[in-house]
């Protein structure tokens, strides 16, 4: 009798193998999935891990959640992606496959879990656009994007996007405007990342920026972030104000490329790079203002954070409208000029930023919120 109760008890764990996490450390896509971990780990529930590649500090803190990682082909190797997947859900039988993407491309796993028989196969887009970082890479990587969207709705039950826009971008019309399709908000913890003048003061002195206009941006350095356009917008900036300082928060493939433009552009002393950091909540205080000039966006979870901490924020009309919780954020055009930018931003930089009206919608992106979407992933 034991022996049967210990068989059952077994057949009751919901198991979910989710795709694709990084190395758990600063990606928004890997930060909602440690959110979605931390949301729906009950005893009874297993999740598990597609990434590409072993990290040990990411293996070490799924142990606590007894959660498996495992690693796969990349895009360059879908065949081998393919089988590695079914050879996955061959070994553990799998009720669902949960696969978190930005372009089509990456739905191979998604055909595995049909192949394979899983019951659910639910897809979630991330983003809106392709990040390749060359002009002939986009073009050849767009070209199988818009095929493989064609048909990649095909193999999913149910269908997820951060943003209006990023479920276009995957997912066909009919998909988006039916009742498969939901839209689940990037959540930020709203405990942490709030308006203090005291720690203001503090990462001020720490920056030696006390009596300056502190520009502030977080991301990649990469394509969709749109370097060469924000490091022009500054260079206007400081011409009509020699107090202006532009923090860059982050790192990423084009680092080196914006850094050479910087020194081209003789702003080398006052432009900041930080590289990636943990303490993010601290550096939007000692900012002024936050500057996101994207080329494209899923729905990016930096623009949250910075509005939540009561900055004003200037993004690109890329990003998606969504994002805008605060009074005291704007959104202008790629065509217009970076001259006309930097005059928008500096005839918007004086606000009463302890006053700063949050929207309704910022409860949409609130951890308390999402965790109740999230659940409803596993259990619809």
């Amino acid at each position: 009798m034991p022996a049967v109760l210990v068989y059952l008890e077994v057949e009751a764990v919901r198991r979910i193998l989710v795709g694709f996490i990084m190395d758990g450390k600063g990606g928004g896509v890997d930060r909602y999935l440690l959110n979605f971990l931390e949301a729906v780990y009950e005893e009874d529930v297993q999740i598990d891990f597609l990434t590409d590649g072993v990290h040990d500090e990411l293996e070490e803190y799924l142990e606590k959640y007894h959660s498996g990682l495992y690693p796969v082909a990349g895009l360059r190797h879908p065949v081998r992606q393919f089988t590695q997947v079914c050879s996955i859900l061959r070994r553990k039988r799998y009720d669902m496959v949960y696969l978190n993407i930005s372009t089509a491309i990456d739905c191979i796993a998604v055909f595995a879990a049909r192949h394979m028989g899983v019951p659910e196969c639910v897809v979630h887009s991330h983003s809106s656009g392709n990040d390749r970082e060359s002009a002939a890479a986009r073009l050849l990587y767009n070209a199988v994007h818009y095929i493989c969207r064609l048909f990649c709705w095909t193999a999913c039950t149910r269908f997820y996007a951060c943003s209006g826009k990023a479920g276009e971008w995957i997912f066909p019309k009919k998909i988006v405007s039916s009742d498969r399709f939901a839209v689940i908000y990037n959540a930020v913890d709203r405990k942490k990342f709030y308006y203090d003048e005291k720690l203001r003061r503090e990462v001020r002195k720490e920056l030696g920026a006390e009596e300056d206009f502190v520009i502030g941006h977080i991301g990649s350095f990469s394509y969709a972030k749109n370097y060469p356009f924000l490091i022009s917008v500054f260079e206007e900036i400081y011409k009509k104000d020699k107090k202006s300082r532009l923090l860059l928060i982050g790192s990423g493939v084009e680092e080196a490329d914006v850094r050479c433009m910087v020194k081209e552009k003789g702003l080398q002393n006052v432009v900041s790079f930080l590289g990636w950091r943990s303490d993010t909540w601290r550096l939007y205080q000692a900012m002024d203002l936050f500057l996101l000039p994207s080329r494209f966006e899923g729905l990016p979870i930096v623009g949250i954070e910075a509005q939540c901490t009561k900055l004003a924020c200037v993004f690109s009309d890329a990003v998606t409208e969504e994002t805008k919780i605060s009074e005291e954020s704007y959104f202008l055009g790629l065509k217009e000029s970076p001259a006309k930018w930097a005059d928008f931003i500096l005839k918007h930089r004086e606000y009463d930023r302890e006053n700063v009206k949050l929207s309704e919608n910022a409860e949409h992106y609130s951890l308390e919120s999402q965790a109740e979407q999230l659940r409803r992933i596993i259990c619809p």
